[in-house]
């Protein structure tokens, strides 16, 4: 019998809990996390190339913001590492992610595994170490491909040393709370370059906030029903607008103020990154019956996570009174002025004490058979037409398409595939 728990049903619940016998009764958890720490939905700016005039002109912008925080990969293609540094360093002590955009900036489908190694895996390393050299602590999670040119094996070898990858994509582009995306091809709003002109991010950054009204929005941004994640990708923040390859320092501080003023968890794509992933696992977790309550456990579903990853949580005070004491590497938990509790996902552990039994979960669980309608969209959201289930047709010429379930009184479910 797998345990594991794929899903809340109270017949697994008891199963499980026969089936372990004396090791004591498991169940899922009565916590779950809260979307996107607590905000309508969340943000992450990045910033690639490691360009002196990130350093020069966007520093005082986020010195003076504290509640916005970005990623800038960096390479050392053109020596910009090695002459940036200890700018980056001191963005690094600010609370902005560092990670790894390549040593040379190269097209990674054509290096081979020696080259990918020390292209990828061995410069997250560099990184560091150079950080470290200036007087920041940083821990390489995440890595964006140069050119967005990716395929299944470079994204075997990001996997090996990162817990995520950005691309590009569509400008439509969301990732949303409960559709666990493709870690190593996240998607990205692309900076005014491809076409996206201020106004367009103001409005995508309205749409991540559940802003407005969709109704006449391109067929596969219909379904949004509340808040979701948006990346949004950058380079040169200056005011020479050569080839719009910069994004002028005042427009990126509307931009900021913009998602700031919506709400948004504006955070770096490592930390929302780290949050969601660390979502589908704990929101999974079992508890064991002990002496004298309740242990829960979960597993770190990757090894390059960020050293420390806060989940904010809400107790089911329909299974638990709402007196249940939570604690953590030995201390006792005290909620926040919004009820909720912030746990530390990295310990892979806590505790609840309570006065009585906890109830078993509902059962709630969505499938792909309890949708009755399934629409097949290319990557500019162009209706295709109909399929059976999460399977693009043989019919199709091989590439990534998006599939759209339907279903009256069920959320829409969107999600990517490749053939």
């Amino acid at each position: 019998m797998n345990c594991n728990h794929s899903n809340r049903s109270t017949f697994t619940a008891l199963s499980c809990g026969i089936a372990l016998g004396l090791a004591g009764i498991s169940t899922a958890a009565p916590l779950i996390t809260v979307p996107w720490n607590g905000h309508v939905g969340a943000v992450s700016f990045t910033f690639d190339d490691a360009l002196e005039t990130q350093v020069l002109n966007l520093k005082p912008l986020l010195d003076a913001m504290p509640d916005v925080h970005v990623t800038f990969f960096l390479t050392a293609f053109q020596d910009r590492l090695k002459d940036n540094a200890a700018g980056f360093a001191a963005l690094a002590n600010a609370g902005h992610e560092m990670g790894n955009h390549t040593i040379s900036h190269w097209h990674l489908t054509d290096e081979t595994d020696e080259e990918l190694e020390e292209d990828v895996v061995k410069f997250a390393d560099t990184i560091e170490a150079t950080m470290a050299k200036y007087g920041a602590d940083v821990k390489v999670v995440s890595f964006a491909t140069p050119f967005c040119e990716n395929g299944d094996h470079v994204k075997t070898i990001i996997d090996k040393r990162h817990m995520l990858n950005r691309d590009c994509t569509y400008d439509g582009a969301r990732t949303f709370w409960d559709e666990e995306p493709d870690w190593m091809s996240m998607p990205a709003k692309i900076w005014s370059r491809s076409g996206a002109t201020v106004n367009e991010m103001l409005n995508a950054l309205d749409t991540a906030a559940y802003i407005g009204k969709f109704d006449n929005s391109i067929p596969l941004e219909h379904p949004i029903t509340g808040g979701s994640w948006l990346i949004v990708l950058q380079h040169d923040v200056s005011e020479r607008m050569i080839d719009n390859y910069a994004i002028n320092p005042d427009d990126i501080k509307t931009l900021f103020e913009r998602a700031v003023k919506n709400g948004l968890w504006v955070a770096p794509i490592g930390t929302v990154g780290a949050y969601q992933r660390a979502h589908f696992i704990f929101d999974k977790a079992l508890m064991t019956k002990t002496d004298d309550g309740y242990k829960v456990t979960w597993k770190v579903p990757h090894e390059y996570m960020p050293k420390s990853v806060p989940l904010r949580v809400a107790l089911d005070t329909s299974r638990v009174d709402s007196k249940a004491v939570i604690m953590q590497d030995g201390k006792v938990l005290t909620p926040e002025s919004d009820g909720h509790y912030i746990i530390e996902f990295m310990s892979k552990s806590l505790t609840i004490k309570t006065s009585k039994e906890i109830g078993l979960p509902p059962k709630i669980k969505r499938n792909a058979k309890d949708y009755t309608k399934f629409t097949i969209f290319d990557l500019k959201g162009k209706k295709l037409g109909d399929a059976n289930g999460f399977k693009v047709p043989e019919s199709y010429p091989k590439g990534v398409y998006f599939i759209r379930a339907e279903a009256k009184g069920l959320t829409p479910l969107t999600k990517k595939i490749s053939r």
